[in-house]
């Protein structure tokens, strides 16, 4: 079966011809490239196993879908960190599925929820039971709720602190108003972003708390509160970006911890994604 991928977003469609659009990233199907499976220069490959041979070697991470290829699961996800426990062998379905033609794409909710998952180590969502929140909390998921979130908190952090910096170096009232109500613009965007990540945890990775979630959790957190103390701050000491640079360093410091918090946290994020 021929296959062939997005050269913008690197979407695999299997098919003998391109698709019109690509279902991901919305490119035109003039921007498919025939998809090598392997190098022009590598050896001859193996003959071809039978399906269940291969998924005997070929384990899925429940939590995130990462694919691991040996003779048993890693002792830990390398992209969500969860447990070998939380591995299972990828089914026969799944491989006649890819080689019959079936396109390769990020699972809906339903379809993870559907999916193999391990015990969800007694986490219930407050949403679990009631029909009409399950549903809006999977249309939510569905519309990429979390990460259209989470762009204003990462777009506007980084503004709020080059304000503050610049406010402290001019002693600028004008920048010190722009990035104290930039920060408190974060810190009240934040408890959106937490709650839209708290549903697409449950929807796409069943709730498991592996390390890298709760690595986001607490970066989350970190940005939450200093976002909504820096600005509180700076509301009840209107002059503090006037005093200088070296009158503030600790003020400054808080600022860093809390751009690198919500950097570290978009790192998270992209190793889930881009695996």
């Amino acid at each position: 079966m021929q296959k062939w991928q997005c050269t913008v977003c690197g979407y695999i469609h299997a098919g003998e011809t391109p698709p019109d659009q690509c279902p991901v990233c919305g490119a035109d199907k003039s921007l498919f490239v025939p998809y090598q499976e392997e190098d022009a220069g590598a050896a001859p490959a193996a003959p071809a196993q039978p399906a269940a041979a291969r998924a005997a070697t070929r384990w899925q991470c429940t939590v995130c879908g990462y694919i691991h290829t040996g003779s048993e699961p890693p002792d830990q996800c390398p992209v969500c960190g969860a447990d070998k426990s939380l591995f299972v062998p990828l089914t026969e379905a799944a491989e006649t599925a890819a080689e019959t033609g079936s396109d390769t794409k990020p699972a809906e909710p339903e379809e993870a929820l559907s999916a193999p998952k391990a015990d969800r180590a007694g986490f219930k969502p407050p949403w679990e039971g009631n029909v009409r929140l399950t549903a809006l909390a999977k249309r939510l998921t569905q519309l990429h709720g979390h990460p259209i979130a989470v762009h204003i908190p990462n777009g506007v952090l980084p503004v709020a602190v080059l304000f503050g910096l610049l406010a402290m170096m001019f002693r600028s009232e004008s920048l010190a108003q722009a990035a104290g109500y930039n920060m408190l613009l974060v810190g009240l965007a934040m408890p959106i972003v937490i709650g839209t990540g708290l549903v697409d945890w449950v929807n796409r990775y069943g709730g498991h708390m592996t390390s890298i979630f709760k690595n986001k959790m607490i970066c989350a957190g970190v940005v939450t509160i200093l976002s909504l103390l820096l600005a509180i701050w700076w509301l009840t000491a209107p002059d503090l970006y006037q005093r200088g640079l070296f009158a503030n360093w600790f003020f400054i410091l808080l600022h860093l911890i809390n751009l690198g918090a919500a950097g570290l946290a978009g790192w998270y994020g992209g190793k889930l994604v881009f695996k």
